[in-house]
């Protein structure tokens, strides 16, 4: 295998099945380059979920190859931080524990603990929750358990990062601020990463490439270019014939997959 095609997140025939037999996720090939970020829509159903939690190593029992830079995806090398929908973060624990721990078990050997503090105090603050560090899980509103369990992927420095619907529960002007808050922090610290939405908009403005699921599970999934939009500067995406243009070509595509 060259450099170039074992370079990156490498999914070869990937399929799940459920216990009796029925598809959980269809067939999948896809190439994700090393630091690319690739965008996930599809109906409900469809396997995004499922896709994301067998690269996570949650699903053993998958068919087909999951390769990173040639080896294994669940070799040890390969760290992965998920950001689940129900945010995955432990009730009986601060927000600033919540991190500490993931960070205590992922990088055993990562650095002096008043290291730690600080880069768990720079993620808190760049996630704009540093206010929230006491707290408990519990405590917090939905949008803000959100940006802990974002700030918690981040911190450990993952290999492959996988979001699943992030912003789902989140309204309008929260949700765009944290979409730009979220590509600053990818931008700085690039990982391999997959991120599922339900949202066209934001399947545009995260993604450089957007990758459609068929409700057909037989279906091949559609995957579009969206590199000409993804260079633009995040303000002014929204407003360019690019992103009006590639909204066509997805609906165009949904009507057909959906």
């Amino acid at each position: 295998m060259s450099s170039l095609r074992s370079s990156g997140l490498r999914i070869k025939e990937l399929q799940v099945e459920y216990k009796n037999g029925q598809l959980a996720l269809g067939q999948v090939n896809l190439d994700l380059p090393q630091h690319g970020i690739y965008t996930i829509i599809g109906p409900s159903g469809s396997g995004k979920s499922t896709l994301l939690r067998a690269i996570a190593g949650l699903l053993p029992g998958y068919q087909g190859e999951l390769l990173f830079n040639g080896k294994s995806v669940h070799d040890k090398e390969t760290l992965i931080g998920l950001v689940p929908q129900n945010y995955g973060l432990l009730p009986w624990k601060t927000v600033h524990d919540n991190i500490r721990m993931a960070m205590k078990i992922t990088r055993p050997a990562g650095g002096s603990k008043q290291e730690r503090e600080t880069q768990i105090h720079q993620w808190l603050t760049s996630m704009g929750i540093s206010e929230l560090s006491g707290r408990y899980p519990l405590s917090l509103s939905g949008g803000q358990q959100q940006r802990v369990a974002i700030a918690r992927a981040f911190a450990i420095l993952p290999t492959i990062l996988l979001l699943d619907e992030p912003f789902s529960a989140l309204d309008v002007i929260t949700r765009e601020a944290l979409q730009q808050i979220f590509l600053d922090n990818w931008l700085a610290h690039p990982a391999t990463t997959l991120f599922v939405t339900h949202d066209v908009e934001e399947a545009i403005l995260l993604g450089q490439k957007i990758i459609v699921m068929p409700s057909v599970k037989q279906e091949t999934p559609e995957i579009l270019d969206n590199t000409a939009v993804f260079a633009m500067k995040h303000e002014d995406k929204r407003d360019s014939n690019e992103f009006f243009e590639q909204t066509k070509q997805i609906r165009k595509v949904m009507q057909e997959k959906w």
